[in-house]
Parts: C-alpha cells; structure tokens; sequence
C-alpha cells in the first residue's frame, strides 16, 4: 500500500495553506456579504406617486433625483431649486462630501439607493428637479446621527420631497 500524499508534514501544511488560499479568495470576492467594519450606508427609500413632477398637468413626468451627503445644510436655507440644482457644489462649498448619486425615477416607480455613509457626513439631502416647486420642499434634510447607518422612507408627489409618515 502506497502511503498518502499528505503524511508528509510539509505536503499536509501546504495542502493546508492551500485551502486557506481558496477560501480567502472566494470569500474575498462575493461582494454581498457584509464585511466585517465595512462602512455604514444610508438606506434612501423612494416612491413616486402617479402624479409625480406633473407640472400642474393630470399625469407625471420622469424626475431626477440626487442625493448628497454634507457636513452642514444650512446652505440650503431659502436657495430656490434654480439657485441650487447643478450648483451645489458652488453654494455648499466644503460642506458638500464627495459627488452627489443621481438617478431619474418615473412616476408611480418605486427605487431603493444603498449609499456608502461618508464618515464626515452630518447630513443627507435628498432633492428633486421638479418642474413646479412648492416653497423649499423640493428638497428633504435628515440630520445623521453618531457614525452609523440611516433609513429614509420619502415619497414624491406633485412638487415635492416629503417623509413617509407611520
């Protein structure tokens, strides 16, 4: 009887090393579990209702939105969309963290963002380019709290961003 392989303490320790290898590898790169430390998200939940952006027409009309995490929204305060949109940059200055997220959400659509939380980040703002804006709420700011994660749960209608009430 031939003896095995791996009865050799070398062989064993590499055939060991080996596997770890492997395992390593594959679990490295499965990039749906959650990894250990990783950085917390903000979790943006979004629904359109039917007449979403209709410009006072009876039906709606596609939307864009964008997301942007801040250190300070004050810069926002009494700015109107067309002051705002495609100057954010310009107007919030150091405040506004990296580039914002940005998609187009049609009406009576529902989407879901997972959005890497800036650790340096106080703030998110969710806006929408509406055709027709009522006062300031074309815009959502939800204060972030501690380090962690957030929720937002939002709806947009006619003319505005507003929270999901429970």
């Amino acid at each position: 009887m031939r003896p095995s392989s791996f009865s050799h303490p070398i062989a064993l320790s590499l055939a060991i090393a080996a596997a770890a290898a492997l395992a390593a590898a594959v679990l490295g790169s499965c990039s749906k579990l959650p990894l250990v430390g990783g950085e917390p998200e903000l979790k943006i939940k979004l629904a359109a209702t039917p007449t979403c952006n209709s410009c006072g027409e009876s039906t709606g009309y596609p939307l864009t939105v964008r997301v942007l995490q801040v250190t300070d929204a004050s810069g926002l305060s009494g700015a109107s969309l067309v002051q705002v949109w495609d100057r954010e940059g310009q107007l919030l200055g150091d405040a506004l963290l990296g580039k914002p997220v940005q998609d187009v959400l049609d009406p009576g659509i529902k989407k879901e963002w997972k959005i890497e939380r800036d650790p340096k980040a106080a703030a998110v703002v969710v806006m929408g380019n509406f055709c027709k804006t009522e006062g300031s709420c074309w815009y959502f700011v939800r204060k972030l709290e501690g380090g962690g994660g957030a929720s937002l749960d939002l709806y947009l209608d006619e003319n505005c961003v507003r929270e999901v009430r429970r």
